[in-house]
């Protein structure tokens, strides 16, 4: 197992400084940045993909231009990176599926099942099953169909495009919050045995510190008044999330779940929400520790 991170600057001076240490960081598919930094010689790196599974197009969608992706771009950028494999957004969103508004569970989770597929075979054609990984989500406030979060619904879509499965332990502590069940009974209800990667961050509540830190460096408005006060990811990690993870490793250990290749820690990084939420001292501090825990149980 190897531990990624989201790059940010003030990770990579840790890193450099020889106050942190990662195998990798995790980047967002933006060229100009991983070309920036592969002059800088900041590496390795692999990319996260911003591609959405659900929508009922035939195929995923690139979230950050909502159409169809550039495909010699992510070849491109596969090659330049070394990056394992593609990612993709389990998603599904309610103006994707009007039709499915007011429809009993049973017919969201059957109807959902065939879309997630019909998106992900693509995927699985062009790079094949080794190559493509299926991330949970939780419901993002309406972001995402509530049915989504089922993981009779991932666990279907999984084994049926034949792809391997990215486990999100945040999203699924929000999910599991969203639905209100036990985590831990949650997560073992989804695809384990695939398990590929696993992305980590903490959960709190976006209050008034963070929001203001976030209107600080002009997140979007709209954004922060969607997720004020409510549970979120991609902060520091308190003692439920530390416990959460320690659970989820032992796991491993026992061989219970899927060894993943890589354990990613999602808190910070780059654009304006996520430069918010960096704070160097929380890297100094949090970064070490999830290297020793991801080492030790190598």
């Amino acid at each position: 197992m190897r531990l990624a991170a989201n790059y940010s600057p003030a990770l990579a001076d840790l890193v450099a400084r020889g106050r942190a240490e990662v195998d990798l960081f995790k980047l967002p598919a933006w060229p100009d940045l991983i070309a920036k930094l592969s002059t800088d010689g900041v590496g390795p790196s692999y990319i996260h993909f911003p591609l959405l599974a659900g929508t009922g197009v035939g195929g995923p969608i690139n979230t950050e231009t909502n159409a169809a992706p550039d495909w010699a771009q992510i070849d491109a950028l596969l090659e330049a990176t070394h990056t394992p494999w593609v990612s993709a957004h389990m998603g599904p969103r309610p103006e994707d599926h009007p039709h499915l508004s007011g429809a009993s569970p049973e017919v969201q989770t059957e109807t959902l099942v065939r879309t997630l597929v019909a998106d992900l075979q693509p995927l699985v054609a062009r790079y094949g099953p080794k190559r493509v990984v299926g991330e949970n989500i939780f419901e993002f406030y309406g972001t995402h169909l509530r049915a989504a979060m089922f993981p009779e619904v991932l666990s279907r879509a999984v084994e049926a495009s034949g792809c391997g499965f990215l486990l999100d332990l945040s999203h699924a502590q929000l999910a599991a919050r969203a639905l209100g069940v036990d985590p831990r009974a949650y997560v073992e209800a989804m695809p384990v045995a695939r398990i590929r990667e696993i992305h980590v961050t903490g959960v709190q509540r976006f209050d008034a510190p963070w929001i203001d830190r976030a209107r600080a460096v002009g997140v979007d408005p709209g954004l922060i008044e969607q997720i004020a006060d409510q549970y979120i990811d991609h902060l520091p990690m308190v003692d439920d999330d530390w416990e959460f993870l320690a659970w989820a490793m032992g796991r491993i250990q026992e061989g219970a779940w899927a060894t993943p290749e890589i354990i990613a820690y999602e808190c910070g990084g780059v654009g304006p929400l996520f430069a918010a939420l960096t704070l160097p001292d929380v890297l100094a501090e949090q970064v070490p520790r999830l290297y020793a825990m991801v080492h030790e149980r190598s």
